[in-house]
């Protein structure tokens, strides 16, 4: 559940279009993804592959078509770690040389439809939680978050979790609390060195996510499974 905030905060706001062309800042600012970052960039390790899919059955963030009347899509938006995509709407689309995915919602019927996240999801990669750590020599579970910060850019982040299991010599010890940790997006995304498989996977719901002013709530969702980062900061209260 914590990676799937992570992903919400990192991923899925900053590839909101209309934040990178400036035509939206408000409550939650602008974009470190520009347009001359699209389809080069190394956002994550080649680990990290993230797709936008309205059409998973059950999410929060699916649904059939968008407001302006866009059937819901499954649309890639980072592929081996490079950059590939952002979330559209047919407004916004043409800017790129493309045709929207079907981004654009609002949460009423007396409010201008903005682009929302869908279903932003980390997809799996190999191993179970087990085997991920048992290879791991040196380093911290966490799980539940308890805080969160992110600047306007989506770049500097804090996130803090309410617990989390210290590893040693591939085994869960000792419980913390607190613990913090502490990144700029995309080096931390690429020190992602491995994403556990579909058995790991799940779909977590976000209900309440705010954007626009007067504020818009929407209905978004993320597939993640547990990952493992190299070399982040972090503290916790022993």
């Amino acid at each position: 559940s914590q990676l799937a905030l992570q992903v919400h905060e990192s991923c899925g706001h900053p590839i909101e279009l209309d934040r990178v062309l400036g035509a939206e800042a408000g409550f939650y600012g602008t974009s470190f993804l520009t347009l001359d970052k699209l389809g080069g960039f190394r956002y994550g390790s080649e680990a990290v592959n993230i797709f936008a899919d309205a059409t998973i059955e059950g999410a929060l963030g699916s649904f059939g078509y968008d407001d302006e009347g866009v059937r819901a899509q499954r649309v890639p938006i980072v592929e081996k770690g490079i950059f590939v995509g952002y979330l559209t709407s047919r407004e916004t689309a043409p800017r790129i040389g493309q045709t929207s995915n079907g981004a654009m919602r609002a949460d009423g019927w007396n409010r201008i439809p903005l682009i929302r996240m869908t279903s932003i999801n980390l997809e799996p990669g190999e191993p179970n939680l087990e085997e991920l750590i048992q290879d791991t020599r040196e380093g911290f579970f966490l799980e539940g978050n308890k805080s969160w910060s992110i600047d306007e850019k989506r770049l500097n982040f804090q996130f803090g979790t309410q617990a989390g299991w210290e590893i040693r010599d591939g085994k869960l010890t000792r419980l913390v609390k607190n613990a913090v940790y502490t990144g700029i997006t995309p080096q931390f995304w690429r020190s992602c060195d491995v994403v556990c498989n579909g058995g790991e996977w799940h779909v977590w719901g976000i209900p309440n996510c705010g954007k626009g002013e007067p504020e818009q709530m929407a209905r978004v969702s993320h597939g993640t499974a547990p990952a493992r980062f190299r070399n982040v900061e972090i503290g916790v209260l022993r």
